[in-house]
């Protein structure tokens, strides 16, 4: 019996590797390979990863290199010093280049941060040459402005002088250096006394305002938009002027009964939000500063006036018609002194 149960423990340990059986031997093998085979998939995993970063690298790379070939071929300038591959001579010339390149892109940065669009700098590019003489002379825009609105204004008048006959022609000419010849002599006989001349709309030249009112009649409005500005673009033509004082003067008789909305409503008009005719003053001085500013509004519109300032003031009845201060001793009726005085004088 003993030997029997020898027998079998030798022969159960003859199936035995390392104190296991061949079925548990297996299942360790099968998971050696398992881990192996991870292993090996985690490695080309992480290098499939790598050749797809590298490779979308590679591709920007390629993109970035053709965008500068194209730029290049686009600016032979820039292709033939490439081309003549290194030197120091030749390494000069491209740092040259670039920073040429690299100031240009700035200065037109600049030049649209002012409201000048790239296009207008290439399609205008001989206008701005031409006005670079100009500039260098320190010519402002609105000295220009001024001056074209002069032309235009002296050109207007003439522009129907083809269809007249040579012998008309000819006695508009004499008559204009007989008036040249004369505002010379009165220029050259005043002494000391170079302030452009004062122009007065009185009543008692047929520039009427209605009692009480600072509404325009349709002549009042007629010869400011004709004789009124002719005449001022002739005083700026003789005298280096760009601001237009519109003064509104009164008689002595009071105002009575009114309340005043100037305060209110002045905003507004002069904004061009509301009616000037929907003002109301309760004095003369207020209703100076109401006329003036009617005839402002009408200044103002005309095309051949714009590089000016036109101000609107008001002297209410505090000068006579001689320039002096009022003596107070005749408060009634007196057409001369309702008046509009245009004076024009040099902005500081």
């Amino acid at each position: 019996m003993a030997e029997t149960i020898g027998r079998q423990t030798a022969s159960y340990r003859e199936g035995l590797v390392l104190g296991l059986t061949m079925a548990e031997i297996m299942l360790l093998l099968v998971f050696c390979l398992l881990v192996a085979v991870g292993v090996a998939l985690v490695k080309e995993r992480t290098e499939r990863d790598e050749a797809l970063t590298h490779l979308k690298a590679l591709e920007a790379t390629a993109a970035a290199d053709a965008a500068m070939v194209a730029s290049i071929s686009r600016n032979p300038e820039l292709a033939e010093l490439l081309e003549q591959r290194t030197g120091p001579a030749s390494r000069q010339k491209i740092d040259e280049f670039w920073r040429k390149l690299v100031e240009s892109n700035d200065i037109v940065a600049k030049l649209e941060q002012q409201g000048v669009p790239r296009e207008a700098l290439r399609d205008k590019a001989a206008s701005f040459a031409q006005m670079r003489p100009l500039i260098t002379r320190n010519i402002s825009p609105d000295r220009l402005a001024r001056a074209l609105a002069l032309e235009s204004a002296i050109d207007m008048p003439y522009r129907s002088a083809a269809k007249l006959p040579p012998d008309e022609i000819v006695a508009m000419i004499e008559r204009g250096l007989a008036a040249a010849s004369t505002t010379s002599t009165e220029h050259t006989s005043t002494s000391g006394h170079t302030w452009p001349p004062i122009i007065n709309l009185s009543e008692a030249n047929g520039y009427f305002f209605a009692t009480g009112r600072a509404e325009l009649t349709p002549d009042f409005e007629y010869g400011l938009r004709t004789s009124v500005a002719r005449r001022l673009l002739q005083i700026a033509a003789s005298y280096d002027v760009d601001v237009i004082e519109v003064i509104g003067h009164t008689d002595e008789q009071p105002v009575t009964g009114r309340a005043s909305n100037l305060d209110r409503n002045l905003p507004g008009v002069m904004l061009g939000e509301t009616d000037p005719n929907g003002l109301q003053w309760a004095d003369n001085a207020g209703l100076g500063l109401a006329r003036a500013l009617a005839v402002v509004r009408v200044l103002s519109a005309d095309p051949r006036l714009q590089a000016f300032r036109i101000l609107p003031l008001s002297a209410a009845q505090l000068i006579d018609t001689g320039g002096t201060l009022t003596r107070w001793d005749y408060q009634g009726d007196v057409r001369e002194r309702r008046r509009i005085e245009i004076r024009m004088r040099k902005s500081a």
